[in-house]
């Protein structure tokens, strides 16, 4: 029970700092009610999803269950599916990445130690990841650009 009650408030602290993060980004032209109702959904979609791994002996991880729980509610055989949209329409993708990415990076910072152990290894990997993101990035910018005759 205790381990719940502290998901529970991991999820809310996530929550709060993405709602402010979608407020700032939407510079302040948000919806609070709707957005209030859109941050608890998402957050009780997540929590679902993170019980469901639980319970569920698949090694299936928790997002992935958050997505097929998102896809369930927002299919059009969905009766909540018109609510659920329009609740949680007004939250982009950098709202909710930023607090991701703060947790992720907490998380890292954790294991510095476990990091150090890796040595040159870890620093040539990321160098490889991160020019083949780029180099990939372009490619697809590149033909989709030329696809649509902007370049």
């Amino acid at each position: 029970m205790e381990r719940t009650m502290n998901e529970i408030k991991i999820f809310i602290l996530c929550g709060i700092t993405a709602f402010i993060a979608q407020f700032v980004n939407s510079r302040g032209n948000m919806d609070l009610g709707k957005g209030f109702i859109g941050i608890l959904l998402i957050i009780l979609v997540s929590f679902l999803a993170v019980k469901i791994r639980e319970i569920i002996p698949l090694k299936i991880p928790a997002f992935a269950w958050a997505s097929l729980l998102a896809f369930i509610l927002t299919t059009p055989a969905s009766p909540v599916q018109g609510y659920f949209l329009d609740m949680t329409k007004g939250f982009g993708f950098s709202a909710v990445s930023t607090v991701i990415l703060a947790a992720a990076g907490i998380s890292v910072g954790n294991k510095l130690n476990d990091i150090k152990k890796l040595s040159w290894k870890i620093v040539l990997t990321a160098l490889v990841v991160f020019t083949g993101t780029f180099f990939g990035s372009a490619l697809i910018a590149q033909a989709v650009l030329k696809a649509q005759g902007i370049i």
